[in-house]
């Protein structure tokens, strides 16, 4: 039921709240029996935490799922202790900082989301949630998403390897007493963690060998300069999906997991790598790739994809590699392509040699690219959507031009696109 307030509640077990007025929530509040909510997700991004009471009355205590996220609160009261029946709570996109020690009473907690807030310390206290499946918390450090520390992670809190169900761990730094502790959390099926330096990676690998249901896997060096030494990595099931940021080990790319599970992997990301080859060549076994990520993974000059490659691959992004000023693509290679992104390649001054041969793709952005890349985008009409700027991408100017005739028989109509075009 839709009331005229912008609010939608099904016999109070369920209620979803809309921007309103003050005079809106408390005609909520009575106009339901409270005692019978079972589910509480606010989209009104004005509720202040002073408003928690009247939202969430204290006759309230079996709601299962509670959602604020977006919403301006900084404080969560002590009274969240008494939602006992609690299973999901959602803070994402809030200014909480702290979170009260009575959460340590929600025992049938299994989900909690603090991504994009300013938390990052828990009390030891957190450690008693035994059911906890899926904690994700991080913190946005450089919305660029530019930077090598382009986020903040959580603090492992004394216990954390404590809380067996754990499925989700989403983010959390390394030390040296949690990662020997990790081989602990042997139900966890996405992992990552993060400042790892170099004299921890020997116990990470061996706690990782562990985990017989992880599937998705993210590990991040301390900084730009620690290298990750993986070359013993080794899993007891494969992976669907693999990053790796910082630099890696020589033969990283050839340990024991990779010759494996490789050939099972479905995607895959390195990032500030700094490769002197060119890892597409190094990746070649990984036949089954069905998304591709490279950023400051290389700092050579050619990237070639020869016939028969990645033939599953569906998706590709190449971003910052400063020293690429040429791509290959041979005639037979990524034939399931169907999304490409290029972005900030500066010294690529011609659209990828053979790009015509990729008669699946459906849309490519070639973004932050220099000036006599455009001149070259007449080369793209195969291509039913084309998305391109050199400065970045804007969405706020939507006015319809035509693109010189020369560079499409069609005079296809395109709009404005961050100072380029895109094909509509």
């Amino acid at each position: 039921m839709m009331t005229p307030m912008g609010c939608w509640y099904n016999r109070a077990y369920n209620l979803v709240v809309w921007p309103c007025s003050t005079a809106c929530s408390n005609d909520i509040r009575s106009s339901i029996d409270s005692t019978r909510l079972r589910t509480f997700i606010s989209f009104d991004t004005g509720i202040a935490s002073c408003a928690w009471p009247s939202f969430i009355p204290s006759e309230s205590k079996y709601i299962a799922v509670l959602d604020l996220s977006r919403s301006p609160i900084e404080t969560i009261p002590n009274s969240i202790g008494e939602l006992f029946n609690l299973r999901y709570l959602c803070l994402d996109d809030t200014n909480v900082k702290l979170l009260p020690k009575s959460m340590k009473k929600l025992h049938n907690l299994q989900t909690l989301s603090l991504e994009r807030t300013n938390l990052l310390k828990f009390p030891k206290e957190f450690s008693n949630l035994k059911k906890l499946r899926h904690l994700l918390i991080w913190k946005v450090l450089d919305e660029t998403y530019t930077s090598f520390n382009n986020w903040e992670s959580v603090e492992a809190f004394q216990g954390l390897w404590k809380l067996k169900e754990l499925q989700t761990l989403n983010e959390v730094r390394a030390t040296k007493v949690f990662v020997a502790e990790l081989g602990n959390l042997t139900q966890l099926r996405s992992l990552c963690i993060t400042y790892v330096r170099s004299s921890h990676c020997a116990q990470l690998c061996d706690s990782l060998s562990k985990m017989p249901h992880l599937s998705r896997l993210n590990i991040r060096a301390y900084n730009e300069d620690e290298v990750l030494l993986l070359e013993n990595l080794t899993m007891p099931n494969p992976l669907d999906k693999l990053n790796l940021v910082g630099q890696l080990s020589e033969g990283t790319l050839e340990s024991p997991f990779f010759s494996t599970h490789g050939n099972r992997l479905l995607k895959m990301e390195l990032s500030w790598c700094h490769l002197a080859e060119n890892p597409v060549a190094r990746l070649l076994e990984l036949s089954n790739l069905t998304e591709l990520h490279l950023t400051r993974a290389y700092t050579g000059q050619q990237l070639s994809f020869h016939a028969k490659w990645f033939e599953n691959l569906k998706k590709v992004v190449l971003s910052n590699l400063p020293q690429v000023n040429q791509i290959c693509i041979h005639e037979g290679s990524l034939v399931s392509l169907e999304y490409l992104l290029i972005d900030s390649l500066q010294e690529l001054r011609k659209v990828p040699t053979g790009i015509k041969f990729l008669n699946s793709i459906k849309e490519a952005y070639f973004i932050r690219m220099h000036p006599d890349f455009i001149l070259q985008m007449g080369k793209l009409d195969h291509i039913p959507k084309v998305h391109w700027s050199t400065q970045g991408v804007s969405t706020l100017q939507t006015e319809e031009v035509n693109i010189p005739a020369s560079a499409s028989n069609n005079n296809p109509r395109w709009r404005i696109f961050g100072g380029g075009w895109i094909f509509i």
